[in-house]
């Protein structure tokens, strides 16, 4: 369905990790914050993930799929498609899975050269390069004299962007993922840091 024909309070599902250190944990908090475009707070969802897993895809899957949520969520954003290190959600796969659209987004353009070299350093390689392709093209929206680079699945480029245009409030970033970085960073660090 063209997200143009959704109703103005469209609900959104977004995600975030908390912040984690490699050598002292084996795995990160997953936070999901569900928002009425960019209004309302309806829920949070949490669950951990490890850090460097492949386990991350499944968690999101499983929280949006929730008999509580999945008839609301119309909507899936990802802080990137990079969790807990190089833990990657298969963002096609996420669609597939909950039938909803899912864009991921991040502030700068990733060096994926770079997140290429660094994630042929662990386990099961070849699985997270599949993922990585899997993503597609990095993109960037202008949101109102705003950059934000984003990957999508099941969605036009055209109605990615004006979800993001809508979900957004004084930040680049969609207040949904916004949110959930606040939360996932003051659960783990006892104090909030500031949006993602």
């Amino acid at each position: 369905m063209p997200m143009k024909h959704l109703k103005k309070g469209i609900r959104v599902i977004g995600f975030d990790d908390g912040p984690f250190k490699h050598r002292q944990k084996e795995d990160a908090l997953l936070v999901g914050v569900m928002i009425r475009t960019k209004e309302y707070v309806d829920g949070v969802v949490s669950a951990n993930i490890a850090v460097d897993g492949l386990d991350v895809t499944e968690k999101i899957i499983s929280l949006v799929n929730r008999p509580k949520y999945i008839n609301q969520v119309q909507l899936i954003i990802l802080n990137s498609i990079a969790f807990a290190g190089f833990n990657v959600a298969d963002i096609q796969k996420i669609n597939e899975e909950t039938g909803r659209p899912v864009i991921a987004v991040v502030r700068k353009k990733p060096d994926t050269d770079k997140f290429r070299k660094a994630a042929a350093k662990l386990p099961d390689f070849e699985r997270r390069l599949r993922i990585i392709e899997r993503a597609g093209e990095v993109k960037m929206a202008d949101l109102d004299g705003k950059t934000l680079y984003f990957q999508s699945a099941g969605i036009t480029d055209e109605d990615a962007v004006m979800m993001l245009k809508k979900t957004r409030k004084r930040s680049a970033i969609p207040e949904a993922v916004r949110i959930a970085h606040i939360i996932a960073s003051g659960i783990v660090d006892g104090e909030s840091r500031g949006g993602a």
